[in-house]
């Protein structure tokens, strides 16, 4: 589950599933919509398993991949923080 606030619309929800993991990102077909973008990724647990950062698409109007940072690379360079 990808939660953000896509243009403007508060607490948005989409889903999808894990597609691969492609060097140090998550791909994903959840759609990660303008505002998504360092909205969490979920699992069904409601665990936070990466952070929402692009979105890749062969042109702007196209669907395309989400991708998200996994939060084992988040915890590794910011330990605690996260």
């Amino acid at each position: 589950f990808a939660v953000g606030s896509p243009l403007g619309m508060r607490d948005s929800v989409t889903s999808g599933i894990i597609a691969r993991r492609q060097d140090k990102y998550l791909v994903t077909d959840a759609q990660i919509l303008p505002g998504n973008s360092g909205g969490p990724l979920l699992n069904e647990a409601g665990e936070v398993i990466g952070v929402n950062t692009l979105k890749f698409a062969e042109n702007a109007v196209a669907t395309g991949f989400g991708m998200a940072i996994p939060a084992s690379v988040i915890t590794d360079e910011f330990g605690s923080f996260f």
